[in-house]
């Protein structure tokens, strides 16, 4: 016993407690460590916060006294990647053993992505021209049936020219239905319904000229900065807002309706919780999600009680 107390101490101080570097305290350290590199390029923020694929991004694997590192980078355009790797790679196995005093193990260095380097060109004084936004994706044409209709209506009258071509030469034997149409319509006189066919046809023909000119309908919204090249449906947003808001603590459900010009959440929160905290919570909850996502559209953010839970 005597030996054992002799153990804890150390210059004549007894050590109490214990130290722990967690993951992600060295996940940090070696994203800042490779972040010093001007040749490696960062994206945080906005949409890949949204989609896990924020850069530089480093999995640590952690042993009794080892340490090994994935970690993903991106590069700008032009750069010898191989120089940046190795770079990068001394960088962060230096960083890390300085920080924890551990043998790492291994540090695998993955170029995820390129960016091309925008810095200004020595032989141009202009500025770099701003991104133009792609078309969003939209529904199709109003027109679309109309357009069906008259294709089919065309292959009619083909159909009704060949045929009577060959009755014409002699091919096929009928009476030709050109001749009698129109012998039929030399012989039509002024009636009091073709008034209102004139004005039926006045009308169906405003409407198909509205349909053909008619702006086709947004289906999908850009995530993003104005130069979007990621769209999602109303739906798809709608359930990235009840999913953030349901893991709100005190949420026991969420739902979501998103318009052209709102996102309105409504929640079930639980008895016991503050209105107000809920509603805090739901909006910080949601921040990630409507920095990209939200566009013009205004948050509304509805409560209601939870009805208690019945234990039979």
């Amino acid at each position: 016993m005597t030996q054992a107390g002799s153990d804890e101490v150390d210059d004549g101080r007894e050590m109490r407690g214990s130290v722990e570097i967690k993951d992600r305290a060295m996940s940090r350290t070696a994203i800042a460590a490779a972040s010093k590199d001007p040749r490696v390029t960062r994206t945080t923020g906005g949409l890949s916060r949204l989609t896990g694929r924020e850069l530089p991004r480093a999995d640590v694997t952690l042993g009794e006294d080892t340490i090994a590192v994935n970690l993903y980078i991106g590069v700008t355009w032009p750069s010898q990647i191989t120089e940046v790797t190795e770079s990068v790679h001394a960088t962060v196995e230096a960083a890390l053993a300085t920080m924890t005093g551990l043998h790492v193990h291994r540090v695998n260095v993955l170029v995820s992505d390129t960016t091309l380097d925008t810095g200004p060109s020595p032989t141009s004084n202009t500025e770099a021209s701003q991104p133009i936004s792609p078309r969003p994706p939209t529904a199709g044409p109003a027109a679309m049936p109309l357009a069906l209709l008259f294709g089919f209506a065309l292959l009619g009258v083909a159909f009704v020219a060949g045929r009577e071509f060959l009755i014409a030469h002699g091919n096929l034997g009928g009476s030709p239905w050109i001749a009698d149409a129109v012998s039929w319509i030399s012989r039509l006189h002024w009636q009091s319904w073709m008034i209102a066919a004139a004005i039926g046809a006045a009308v169906v023909g405003l409407f198909v000229v509205f349909i053909g000119v008619k702006p086709r309908t947004k289906t999908h919204s850009g995530l993003g900065e104005s130069a979007s090249t990621v769209w999602a449906t109303p739906t798809d947003i709608a359930r990235l807002c009840s999913a953030a808001a349901q893991s709100t603590r005190g949420v026991v459900d969420a739902h979501t309706v998103v318009t052209r010009k709102k996102i309105e959440v409504r929640v079930e929160r639980d008895a016991a919780y503050d209105a107000d905290r809920i509603d805090v919570g739901v909006r910080e909850a949601l921040a990630p999600v409507l920095s990209v996502a939200a566009g013009e559209r205004r948050l509304t953010v509805k409560q209601s009680v939870a009805a208690p839970t019945r234990v039979s």
